[in-house]
C-alpha cells in the first residue's frame, strides 16, 4: 500500500510526539519513532535532518499560537480599554489562557518538562520573558504613573507559568482546574488591583 508523503510525515510527527512525551527529548529513540510510524529511519531523515528538528516540528504549531496569543494581548494592552482593569477583563484573559493550555496540553508538557537537551530546553525562560514584557506594557498603559520593579514583574510572570506547570504536572483535568479558577481569579485580581491603585 502506497502512502502519500504528507501521510508519512504526519505519522512520523504523531509517533515522535508520543515518544518525546514518554521518554523526553534526550532519551527519545528515532528507532522507536520509525517503528511506531511504520516507516524507515532514512525516511524520517528525509523529512527531518536530526532529532532536534523533529522535536521542533512537533511543537511548532503550539509555539506559533503562543506567539500569536502574546501579540493579541499586546494589541489589547494598547487599545482604548487598556486603562480599565476589571475582574471581568482579568477573567477573560485567564479563560483564554486555560483554553489554550488544555488545547495544547501535550505540546506544553513537551516544552516545559521534556525538552531538556533540545534547542528548546530554555523555552520556559523565553515564555517568562515574553510574559514579563507583556506585563510591563500593560502596566505602562493601565497605570502610567506607577513604577513597579522589573524583578517583581518577572517574579509574577514566573508565578503564572508555575501555576500552568503545576496544573499539568499534577494532571488536573479541565474540570478540576475550573474548580480552582474562581479562587485564583480573586487572588490575581485582588493583587493587581492593590498594586495598581495603592
Amino acid at each position: 500500500m502506497q502512502f502519500q508523503k504528507h501521510e508519512i510525515k504526519d505519522r512520523i510527527l504523531t509517533a515522535a510526539r508520543d515518544e518525546f512525551l514518554k521518554n523526553g527529548f534526550e532519551k527519545a529513540s528515532i528507532r522507536k519513532i520509525t517503528a511506531a510510524a511504520k516507516t524507515s529511519k532514512s525516511n524520517v531523515y528525509n523529512y527531518f535532518h536530526n532529532k532536534d528538528e523533529l522535536f521542533i516540528a512537533v511543537v511548532t504549531p503550539a509555539i506559533s499560537e503562543i506567539k500569536a496569543g502574546f501579540e493579541e494581548l499586546q494589541i489589547q494592552n494598547t487599545g482604548i480599554h487598556a486603562r480599565t482593569y476589571s475582574i471581568t477583563a482579568q477573567k477573560e484573559v485567564i479563560r483564554k489562557i486555560m483554553e489554550f493550555v488544555y488545547r495544547h496540553d501535550i505540546d506544553i508538557k513537551l516544552l516545559l518538562f521534556r525538552s531538556s537537551g533540545s534547542s528548546l530546553s530554555g523555552f520556559k525562560d523565553r515564555v517568562t520573558d515574553m510574559l514579563s514584557v507583556l506585563l510591563i506594557s500593560w502596566i505602562t498603559h493601565a497605570a502610567p504613573d506607577k513604577e513597579i520593579s522589573e524583578f517583581f514583574i518577572r517574579s509574577v510572570a514566573g508565578f503564572y507559568i508555575g501555576v500552568i506547570e503545576q496544573m499539568l504536572s499534577q494532571g488536573l483535568t479541565r474540570e478540576q482546574a475550573a474548580e480552582h479558577f474562581e479562587v485564583f481569579l480573586k487572588f490575581v485580581y485582588g493583587g493587581w488591583n492593590t498594586v495598581l491603585t495603592s
